[in-house]
């Protein structure tokens, strides 16, 4: 059996309210049960967003110029990649 763990959540009156007629909607018996069910269908939706990204074909060509003719950094490019190197940043290419 999968471990259980505990999450408690603080709500005014009227969002306990408002969840508390949604879970009766939907026709669940808790507000943990709405709550659950809303996290097992847009979680993944949400991670998939911020996981991945969509280009159009104009979008990755230019992406694709850029990274073979890269322009020439400008003096705002230049001191942002300083601050980089002063806190201790590095790029690593094997990862």
């Amino acid at each position: 059996m999968p471990k259980v763990l505990r999450y408690e959540m603080q709500w005014d009156e009227e969002t306990y309210a408002l969840a508390e007629r949604a879970a009766c909607a939907s026709g669940l018996t808790s507000i943990k049960a709405y709550v659950t069910q809303l996290v097992k269908q847009h979680a993944p939706e949400t991670i998939e967003a911020y996981s991945s990204i969509r280009l159009t074909n104009e979008q990755f060509d230019a992406f694709c110029e850029a990274c073979d003719n890269p322009p020439t950094p400008t003096a705002k490019m230049r001191k942002a990649a300083q601050a980089l190197d002063k806190e201790g940043f590095v790029l690593n290419a094997n990862h």
